[in-house]
């Protein structure tokens, strides 16, 4: 069998660093188990998750080392090890260099190891071992025999379905190729790794039930099943333990890491209660100075504007979807039923570009309803293509570019729920801003700073469409700040 040669070949190697560096690699039960598993004949998908420390890195080191100069070696074939980012998958890399060392010193292997490469080929065989970040237009001409996808839970959206497919159509190309993925749960049920888990070939999972008590240590060993084995792991582990009796956001790391439970790990919150959101909304005049918040979608994704007047507390929004696909299929694919075509009905939600939203058709779409805004607040990112949409628009508003980390981002959340408890803000009745703001998350950091969740962050549904409220967020946010400066103070860059 494939996984009894990989084992013996694994075991041969010297572990390189650590408690025990100089030691040759102990192959545990539960790693004899995967690679038995996933190295059958007539497996192309393994999924693997254990919790973080388990020793992911260095089996994924290992088999890689198999697949170069092992028994899965081949001439000239690829090996590729993907992570969320060059720089973490060269931890891997790393662990393979550790192994191959006294190769490496024979000239056996030619080395390519810089800031943007990380490269061993087989100079005898010419089989090579290549380190990749997730994005797909990286893997423009890749042939692997072995992918070993690398905490996939930890990829950045929204391309981790078009990676995934990038390489299965590059694994298809070579006969028997095989793709591994291996990391810790994702706390998103509809994310591609958690369904990986459940479709796989061939899937091995250790974690806690979620319903099981965290701080017992026989628990701790469903999702580590090398503790026994790893006497630093535990000593990290009852230390994180204790802390997190006390801190509930620490809990939330706890569960999803180290039990591996597939639950987020940072607090849930939502960032309004549905009752408060209900008991504010009215009608309020279009008066004074409005303020545009913007929240840009990428590619085929929703992109909004929100209009906000702090002199009478005015809010609304209007967003937009790109021509393809259709409504129909959006609400389909996102679970939403008939919602978009309603919002559409209504005039909350329109239509613009073909696969990608046009800004400045959007722009003149909010232009047209709220009139010319004083100033605007926005992500930085893409704040180039949207000064080109208002520049177009044949407006120069002042320009408030907002980070979404936790600085800028928790500062903006506590102005927007602070403005609503102290009724400041009169959301007009809309069915777009409803629906958005039922879905809308924040994450909390240690410091208890809030933030708009995104993607599946914070148990936030992977394709909730929340466009609107992060577009009102920065509007209110930003309306508040100008509104309370002191007296003579002036609207940002307007005095």
């Amino acid at each position: 069998m494939k996984g009894r040669a990989v084992q013996q070949y694994i075991e041969g190697l010297t572990i390189g660093q650590g408690r025990h560096a100089g030691s040759p690699f102990k192959v545990l039960p539960f790693q004899k188990r995967f690679l038995n598993g996933a190295f059958a004949a007539g497996i192309g998908e393994a999924a693997w998750s254990l919790a973080r420390g388990g020793g992911k890195s260095t089996t994924t080191a290992a088999i890689g080392c198999a697949a170069l100069d092992g028994p899965l070696a081949q001439p000239d074939a690829e090996v590729l090890i993907v992570a969320s980012s060059h720089e973490q998958g060269q931890i891997v890399f790393r662990h393979c260099l550790r192994f191959l060392a006294p190769k490496i010193d024979r000239n056996e292997f030619r080395v390519a190891d810089t800031v943007n490469t990380s490269r061993l080929v087989h100079r005898r065989t010419g089989a090579m071992l290549i380190v990749k970040g997730s994005d797909p237009k990286r893997l423009h001409g890749a042939a692997p025999a072995l992918t070993i996808c690398d905490e996939v839970a930890q990829w950045p959206n929204p391309r981790i379905e078009e990676m995934l497919s990038a390489l299965r159509t590059a694994a298809g190309k070579i006969p028997d190729s095989r793709m591994l993925m291996i990391g810790t749960r994702p706390a998103d049920e509809g994310h591609p790794f958690a369904v990986a888990l459940r479709d796989s070939d061939y899937v091995q999972v250790h974690a806690a039930g979620k319903d099981d008590p965290p701080f017992r240590s026989s628990i701790w060993k469903k999702a580590n099943p090398g503790l026994d084995h790893f006497p630093d792991l535990l000593t990290a582990i009852r230390r994180e333990a204790k802390s997190a009796r006390k801190d509930e956001s620490l809990l939330a790391q706890f569960r999803a890491l180290r039990l591996n439970q597939g639950v987020a790990d940072t607090v849930v919150n939502m960032l309004l209660e549905a009752d408060l959101w209900k008991s504010i909304e009215g009608e309020a005049e279009r008066s004074g100075p409005c303020i545009f918040g913007v929240d840009l979608g990428t590619t085929q994704a929703q992109s909004a504007i929100a209009g906000f007047w702090p002199e009478t507390g005015r809010l609304e929004a209007v967003a937009a979807f790109p021509h393809e696909p259709s409504l129909e299929d959006r609400g389909h694919a996102d679970g939403v039923g008939n919602l978009y075509r309603l919002c559409a009905d209504r005039g909350e939600l329109v239509r613009s570009g073909g696969r990608a939203v046009n800004v400045a058709e959007l722009v003149e779409v909010a232009v047209d309803r709220f009139g010319r805004p004083a100033s605007v607040s926005a992500d930085r990112w893409r704040a180039g293509e949207l000064a080109d949409a208002l520049q177009a628009a044949g407006i120069n508003p002042a320009f408030d570019a907002r980070g979404q980390g936790f600085k800028d981002g928790g500062e903006d959340v506590r102005s927007f729920r602070r403005a609503c408890a102290d009724g400041r803000v009169t959301p007009v009745p809309s069915l777009l801003l409803r629906s958005a703001m039922a879905g809308a998350r924040t994450v909390s950091d240690p410091a208890g700073n809030s933030k708009l969740a995104k993607g599946s962050e914070g148990g936030r549904r992977l394709r909730a469409r929340d466009d609107a409220v992060a577009a009102s967020v920065l509007a209110v946010s930003s309306g508040v700040r100008q509104a309370d400066r002191p007296a003579g103070g002036g609207y940002l860059g307007l005095a």
